[in-house]
């Protein structure tokens, strides 16, 4: 069978696959095949849109030189109860409209006991416009938008500034304890494509049909709305905020691996091979971004070490199996510090070996 490539594969924040499996005791090969099944309906479903599957590459995974941020806004500042309606009515117009992005959203909810963290991590990484007063968190209702550029960034902001419901954006780009809560909070809203609108509907309504099931007036700002069945849009075409992979949470890499080869294995366990010959590539093709990270004297051993102990600190994307050399792989950033006061972001191009558990660095930029 064809082993398509997928950009991003949901486990986290969707447990269609997980329940899928033990619910029918299904075995890794099969769940291979699974896999590879919905990859090619998600496919099939968006081009009935005129969407390409590949198009949707820069919306779904992160990019070491693209921002994300987290808009922040104060319910107790919207008279009406559809907050997100409010919102939405002001932050569709500054989208631009050739560009691609997932725009998440949610409540910033938290318990009781928990809201001297949930204020300590909204102050220590919002950026305000105003004085507001934290009564509790789920009075905030988050957005938030990758694949950003430094100028949309500011105009989000700075269009948004005058609104009392505003109050502040947060740089969600590097790693910070906000950025860690919002990615348990969050829940996938849609993909902006262009000028097209991607959302999930109803597993029984066919994908012959587009509903806007969040209700957003996109049409009335020149966006088309197209949608496909929440069981592909799920795990398919959903974002996932970084974060390292906390215990409970490996089922995620599993599955993500178990979708370009029928033999995953746990990756904690295994090597990491850097190849002299790759180091002196890198060091030579790749210095800038070596130089930026403090990589400039590293050693082979060195940089497995440090490979070694970033590989679980987020997830894996742009899954891909090339069959012309037999090899599996993935990406995944790895995020340093800096030379200066802020954080590298690297991405590492890793091939998959578990028949010697092993993972081949490819590249490293």
């Amino acid at each position: 069978m064809e082993v398509r490539p997928i950009h991003t594969l949901n486990a986290r924040g969707n447990v269609l696959l997980e329940v899928t499996r033990d619910y029918f005791k299904i075995s890794t090969a099969a769940m291979f095949r699974e896999i590879q099944r919905l990859r090619q309906e998600t496919e099939e479903a968006l081009a009935l849109k005129g969407i390409r599957y590949a198009d949707l590459k820069t919306a779904l995974v992160p990019d070491r030189q693209r921002k994300e941020m987290a808009l922040v806004f104060d319910r107790n500042a919207i008279e009406k109860s559809w907050y997100g309606l409010e919102v939405f009515r002001r932050l569709i117009p500054l989208f631009d409209r050739n560009s691609n992005h997932s725009v998440l959203v949610g409540d910033y909810i938290g318990a009781s006991d928990a809201q001297d963290i949930l204020f300590n991590a909204m102050r220590e990484s919002v950026i305000l416009t105003r004085d507001v007063d934290f009564e509790y968190s789920h009075q905030f209702f988050v957005v938030y938008i990758n694949n950003l550029t430094e100028a949309m960034m500011a105009r989000f902001h700075q269009e948004l500034a005058s609104w009392q419901a505003y109050i502040g954006y947060a740089d969600a780009t590097y790693a910070s304890h906000f950025k860690l809560l919002l990615s348990t909070m969050l829940a996938n809203a849609f993909i902006k494509h262009r000028t097209a609108i991607i959302q999930g509907h109803e597993d029984d309504r066919p994908n012959t049909e587009d509903v806007n099931m969040c209700g957003y007036p996109f049409g009335d700002y020149g966006y088309t709305c197209r949608s496909i069945q929440a069981q592909l849009e799920g795990t398919m075409l959903s974002y996932k905020i970084e974060r390292p992979v906390y215990p409970g949470f490996e089922i995620d890499t599993e599955f993500a691996l178990n979708a370009i080869n029928p033999n995953p294995q746990p990756l904690e366990s295994f090597s990491i091979e850097v190849e002299e010959a790759k180091l002196g590539y890198l060091k030579s093709a790749k210095s800038g971004s070596l130089a930026r990270a403090g990589l400039e004297q590293v050693s082979g051993g060195e940089l497995a070490a440090l490979i070694r102990s970033k590989i679980s600190a987020s997830y894996i994307y742009n899954i891909s199996y090339d069959d012309a050399h037999d090899v599996s792989k993935f990406n995944v950033i790895l995020e340093l510090p800096g030379s200066n006061e802020t954080a590298t972001r690297l991405l590492a191009a890793m091939e998959y070996k578990p028949d010697s558990r092993s993972l081949r660095l490819i590249t490293l930029y």
